[in-house]
């Protein structure tokens, strides 16, 4: 399954493109959308809390692709936090924020049906409470890694899945970036066309 990398680049370019205000200069637009893509990278790596009980045991992958890579998990996250997200600023969470929650944690069942998986059970239980299947593409554009400790994560046959990563989060990244300074140059903010 993909990195953290990946996942966090992915889901700081979505929430770029779809949230972020791009009002030029785009440096200042970047800036102003920090927090925004820093939530949008944590949101995107939700799912993988599942690594928790790994690293604390030891065994990294001991509960990995379980029930939060699961699409009824990610509703139930994205509703949660939409709804914690309501209490504390009903301004700022209407339904387009629902709908950008359940995308970023998405994008990571997305991401990881299309990455290599060397552990069985192959795949992600994406149907979980509804059906013990593990479903996986059948294609793959990512490597996996080779991992069962912490520790494993630096050994050297993981550098070809981290630059590939990279590469691919990078993109993700810079699309969202410029995909959302392009439209707001074509479209101006509702302020500025007033």
């Amino acid at each position: 399954m993909a990195s953290p990398v990946l996942h966090g680049l992915a889901g700081a370019g979505i929430a770029y493109a779809l949230a972020a205000d791009a009002r030029p200069p785009w440096q200042r637009a970047l800036r102003r959308a920090a927090p925004l893509m820093f939530a949008g990278s944590a949101l995107a790596n939700l799912p993988d809390l599942d690594y928790l009980p790994g690293l604390l045991s030891g065994e990294l992958n001991i509960a990995h692709q379980q029930v939060t890579h699961s699409l009824l998990w990610v509703v139930l996250a994205s509703v949660a936090i939409w709804l914690a997200g309501r209490a504390w600023r009903p301004g700022l969470f209407g339904a387009r924020a629902f709908w950008l929650i359940l995308l970023l944690i998405g994008s990571h069942l997305a991401i990881d049906l299309i990455t290599a998986d060397r552990s069985p059970p192959y795949g992600i239980p994406l149907w979980a409470s509804f059906s013990e299947a593990h479903v996986q593409s059948p294609f793959t554009l990512l490597p996996a890694w080779e991992k069962t400790r912490l520790a494993d994560l630096a050994r050297p046959v993981n550098l070809r899945p981290l630059g590939i990563e990279l590469a691919a989060g990078s993109l993700l990244l810079l699309g969202g970036i410029i995909a959302k300074n392009s439209w707001a140059r074509r479209h101006p903010a509702l302020e500025s066309a007033a």
